[in-house]
């Protein structure tokens, strides 16, 4: 018959039978130690993974300052040179892979009135503001 945990053993049992539930205990119980020096050996890792992380983290966020100042550096030299206008100086500056964008008018005061051939819509809106005014 199969022992549960309840039965107590009776002084029947032969001393082999003894030494053998010994001998599973210990096993077990060797297992797990392994088990529990497992763990402790993941939690170990993963604290070291983490500060790995945290490091990297570090890491690219000095990167990114970095990168970012010496792209202001490059355009604040792009602009000197542009306005010394040498040529010396552009050459050595490499070209944007974007397309520059246009530079923003000064004023509106300088430049030429388009002719007054518009639109009806529009005809409408400047009748509007003028009315307004």
């Amino acid at each position: 018959m199969k022992k549960t945990g309840s039965e107590m053993p009776s002084a029947d049992d032969s001393p082999a039978e003894n030494a053998e539930s010994a001998e599973i205990i210990d096993r077990a119980r060797l297992q797990a130690d392994v088990a529990q020096q497992r763990v402790r050996l993941a939690k170990d890792e993963l604290r070291r993974a983490r500060k790995r992380l945290k490091e990297a983290k570090r890491e690219a966020k000095r990167a990114r300052k970095y990168a970012t100042l010496a792209r202001k550096d490059w355009k604040r030299a792009r602009r000197h040179a542009e306005k010394d206008g040498s040529r010396e100086a552009q050459q050595h500056v490499a070209v944007p892979a974007k397309s520059a964008r246009k530079p923003k008018a000064k004023s509106t005061a300088n430049r030429p009135r388009r002719a007054t051939s518009r639109t009806a819509k529009r005809t409408r809106r400047t009748s509007k503001s003028r009315a307004a005014k």
